[in-house]
């Protein structure tokens, strides 16, 4: 049985910008101690929860470089590299190769959705131009196109490509990408809610937007699923439930850097144009968080 890449629970790690829209990399990098210390295997970054598609190429590899090196020897990488053209990522990938990244993710392009000649092309120029491993990155209600298991069968004709990101939240449909790959993959789950299920159909990893806010949630439902005590890994679950119904209200990303912000950890401001949370609703998501009797 060939080893998946990854394993375990990977933040979407959250980008803190300053109020000119600058990554501020001392709050970064306190991110980083804060969830390494709390027991993540790895990052994601400049992912969906790191804004990275507002971001600009340079903006990303200051990100990118910021979290490898404090995470260097503690916790894996993955780069998400993907963009509107091929020529960025190309550019975003190599860079990510040569700061130490252990892989790239790609999301499929949008805004222009590619035949599926084209989308071959797009990761197989992606693949070819590093030495790293590429993972696949779905994640269709943001960008339109869903990265189909027929599709992505495909896809792992590319020598390079060796895994994917599925974020859909379709169960059924990470299922079989799971069974019908023509290849070793690792598979890596993106939607929290079915975290638990994700593991039991045999997906490796969790790729996490809720582990920015509390990442000890989603470490010990992974610990307990390992260990088999499948009950606790449950009422877990249902936590992290609870949690993400209340970290996904309101404008994006700005209750995740809230909820950071109300455990001691500097997460600065969305990029425009995301907006932060106003007192009044930073004030009620302290009165929703305290009645979970979790962190806050």
């Amino acid at each position: 049985m060939v080893r998946p890449l990854f394993e375990g629970v990977f933040p979407a790690i959250i980008t803190p910008f300053d109020s000119d829209g600058n990554v501020d990399s001392v709050a970064l990098r306190e991110v980083v101690r804060f969830q390494i210390d709390r027991g993540v295997d790895g990052f994601f970054v400049c992912g969906t929860m790191g804004e990275g598609v507002l971001m600009s190429v340079e903006q990303r590899k200051i990100a990118a470089e910021t979290v490898i090196e404090e995470a260097r020897g503690k916790a894996s990488v993955i780069v998400h590299v993907g963009a509107t053209n091929t020529a960025e990522c190309i550019d975003l990938a190599k860079h990510a190769e040569k700061i130490g990244a252990d892989a790239v993710g790609v999301i499929t392009p949008f805004f222009f959705k590619p035949d599926l000649e084209g989308l071959m092309t797009h990761y197989r120029l992606i693949a070819e131009s590093i030495s790293i491993p590429v993972l696949a990155y779905n994640i269709p209600q943001l960008t339109g196109f869903n990265l189909t298991p027929e599709t992505f069968r495909k896809l792992c004709a590319i020598e390079n490509l060796h895994g994917i990101k599925d974020s859909s939240g379709n169960l059924s449909q990470l299922q079989e990408i799971i069974e019908t790959a023509p290849k070793p993959v690792t598979v890596i789950n993106g939607a929290d809610d079915i975290f638990l299920a994700a593991l039991v159909i045999g997906a490796h990893a969790e790729i996490s937007g809720v582990a920015n806010a509390a990442p000890e949630l989603l470490v010990e439902l992974y610990e307990n699923f390992k260990s088999g005590n499948y009950e606790k890994a449950l009422e877990l679950q249902r936590k992290i439930n609870a949690l993400r119904r209340i970290l996904y209200s309101g404008p994006p990303v700005a209750p995740i850097k809230a909820a950071l912000e109300l455990r001691g950890v500097r997460a600065g401001l969305p990029k425009k144009p995301l907006r932060p949370l106003k007192p009044e609703e930073v004030s009620r998501l302290k009165d929703r968080l305290k009645s979970l009797n979790l962190f806050w």
